[in-house]
């Protein structure tokens, strides 16, 4: 699994839980117990996340974060790579920051690259890509570009991250390099919902000064990670991918229809080379 020794690797962390009370609507109209377990074109979101990131080659350990492990042997595809010792399951939290920190627990958990199990369309190329770049920082957060987004796709995602210098979404893919910077992950417990975050949590989040230079987008990109930096004392920074599916993860019916489209032509195209 963990391809060429050369490389660095990583401990790869996949966020797979229910929102505390919720029930998601797109795994019920689906019938199944979580959106990870939703099939497109005969796989799960799951699965088809755990796949390219052990194609990267760059994971020596996978650790999914869930409620109780049923949900993930109930997938044939899972269950195998639970039982070949080469995912565990780690039980979640109420809230993405002490579950993010309970999977990172062992000294020897890190560095650890933390993503969704509904990012399906991110490839082991964008994993090999983000750890490239990631590298020369304590933690780093996956972003692209609105014009990268919709020179491609218009309409692939609904928000964006409003900065000085333009206007960014979130890729679902962060990295943490060390102990110190785990604390960096406190931006976790809101719920990774800032775009929608009450003025409380993200003063709480980012610190009163960050949070209001935030939503009034008086800051560069740069510069925003920069007062996240000094906040947690960390070098943290944004890493820009060049790939318009990055940032598309299933999250509704409009994002599990994009979803599905990029994937069936991937499949089209591939089958006809």
């Amino acid at each position: 699994m963990s391809g060429d020794n050369k490389k660095k690797q990583y401990h790869f962390v996949i966020m797979a839980a229910q929102r505390t009370g919720v029930v998601n609507p797109l795994a019920e109209a689906a019938g199944v117990s979580h959106k990870c377990l939703i099939k497109i074109d005969g796989k799960s979101l799951i699965e088809r996340t755990l796949t390219e990131v052990v194609a990267s080659g760059l994971a020596r350990r996978i650790s999914v974060s869930i409620e109780d492990d049923a949900p993930l042997k109930s997938d044939s595809y899972v269950r195998g790579l639970m039982d070949g010792g080469f995912v565990r399951f780690v039980k979640s939290t109420d809230n993405l920051f002490d579950s993010v920190a309970a999977a990172l627990a062992q000294d020897d958990d890190l560095p650890a690259i933390i993503t969704t199990a509904d990012n399906v369309l991110v490839t082991a190329e964008m994993y090999r890509y983000f750890c490239e770049h990631a590298e020369s920082y304590d933690a780093s957060a996956a972003l692209c570009s609105r014009e990268t987004l919709e020179s491609k796709y218009p309409g692939g995602q609904k928000r964006f991250h409003r900065f000085k210098d333009g206007q960014y979404t979130n890729c679902n893919t962060f990295a943490i390099m060390n102990r110190e910077a785990v604390a960096a992950a406190e931006v976790f417990r809101s719920g990774g919902q800032f775009l929608k975050a009450s003025r409380l949590r993200a003063i709480k989040s980012f610190g009163l000064i960050n949070a209001i230079a935030y939503k009034n987008a008086w800051f560069t990109l740069d510069g925003g990670f920069k007062g996240l930096s000094r906040k947690f004392g960390v070098n943290i920074a944004p890493v820009l991918m060049p790939f318009p599916e990055a940032p598309i993860d299933v999250d509704n019916e409009h994002t599990l229809e994009f979803a599905t489209r990029i994937i069936k032509d991937r499949k089209a195209e591939a089958e006809s080379q």
